[in-house]
């Protein structure tokens, strides 16, 4: 049973850990989502930026602090689910509650990432022939292409200023970490290794990058280097898969998916890769895990009721909530 799912966009060698938990049935089908595009079928409006909100709050000295208005916002997660028939972004509140579809397009596409300031989602398609990073706005309007080299791009990743977008790109021929301009200008190559490296993660004060590195088989190891790609050290390694790394909002501590274990199972570790501990014991728990907002909770796959889903915890491991419920597969959150 391959709790990693897929290994590769298209069938190249980059993991699609995110793309999901194994469920009881067996692996999940697709690695990148089969998806979508442009056009909304919203059944609710998109929520109030949190930089809208704030630059209220702040302008208005009776108003209550910016971080309890951001709070205040309950920031949607969006993810992945094939519930119309094809694999496609939606969105949904923090406590389950269906919002809308954001894409709609025959390609696979998915991975999808906010913005700091919600105004933006990032995501991976091949609507164009092969996958490619793209941005749209958070009503799933005003799609762009940001890459359009040689190679597939995706594992998309904004920067805490939302400035830049860190990625993974086989344009070289193999799996590296590239970062670029919001807009797409200026991508740089940051990782040089034979090895796939993919899933990049900003640390919140834009100082260092975590990811991913495959080293063969189901053997991953966790990294984290600077932001320019220097001081690359490794954070968690076995023979086993360290997968999908994700930062705290304090930056204290990294959630990650393993199978160290034997089972596919979320753990986390201080930033300096001690403190290890477990929070899921389930054989079909998953990959991506992601935190909320104010760090008390944790999103991620599991296909512990038969069919891979969102279930939410509180950053313990206690308090496991089911939020979608769904013959299709719902997959990669992001909160």
């Amino acid at each position: 049973m391959d709790v990693h799912g897929e290994r590769g966009f298209a069938g190249a060698a980059m993991v699609a850990l995110l793309v999901t938990a194994c469920s009881a049935a067996g692996p999940s089908s697709a690695l990148l989502p089969e998806t979508t595009g442009g056009a909304p079928l919203a059944s609710s409006q998109a929520g109030a930026s949190p930089s809208t909100a704030v630059a209220s709050a702040t302008a208005n000295p009776d108003s209550p602090p910016a971080s309890a208005v951001v709070a205040a916002l309950q920031p949607e997660i969006a993810f992945t689910s094939e519930r119309d028939g094809q694999r496609e972004i939606c969105a949904m509140k923090p406590d389950g509650t269906w919002l809308r579809r954001l894409t709609d397009n025959p390609a696979r596409e998915g991975l999808a990432a906010w913005a700091p300031d919600h105004s933006q989602v990032a995501f991976s398609s091949n609507r164009d022939g092969k996958f490619e990073i793209y941005a749209m706005g958070a009503d799933g309007g005003n799609v762009r292409r940001l890459t359009t080299a040689q190679g597939d791009d995706g594992f998309a990743a904004w920067s805490p200023d939302g400035k830049a977008i860190a990625f993974a790109s086989f344009r070289d021929g193999n799996g590296e970490i590239y970062v670029m301009q919001a807009d797409g200008s200026e991508q740089t190559r940051l990782t040089h290794t034979p090895d796939n490296d993919f899933a990049p993660a900003w640390s919140p004060d834009g100082a260092r990058i975590a990811f991913d590195r495959d080293l063969g088989g189901v053997n991953f190891d966790l990294l984290v280097m600077n932001a320019d790609g220097t001081n690359q050290n490794v954070l968690a390694s076995g023979p086993a898969g360290d997968e999908s790394p994700a930062w705290s909002p304090d930056g204290r501590t990294i959630a990650f998916f393993s199978d160290r274990s034997g089972n596919g199972e979320i753990y986390t570790m201080r930033a300096d890769g001690t403190g290890v501990s477990q929070l899921t014991r389930d054989f079909a728990d998953g990959a991506l895990p992601i935190w909320s907002p104010d760090g008390t909770s944790i999103a991620f796959v599991s296909g512990r009721d038969g069919n891979n889903e969102i279930y939410v915890m509180k950053a313990d491991g206690t308090a496991v909530t089911r939020l979608t419920n769904d013959p299709g597969e719902d997959i990669e959150p992001a909160w």
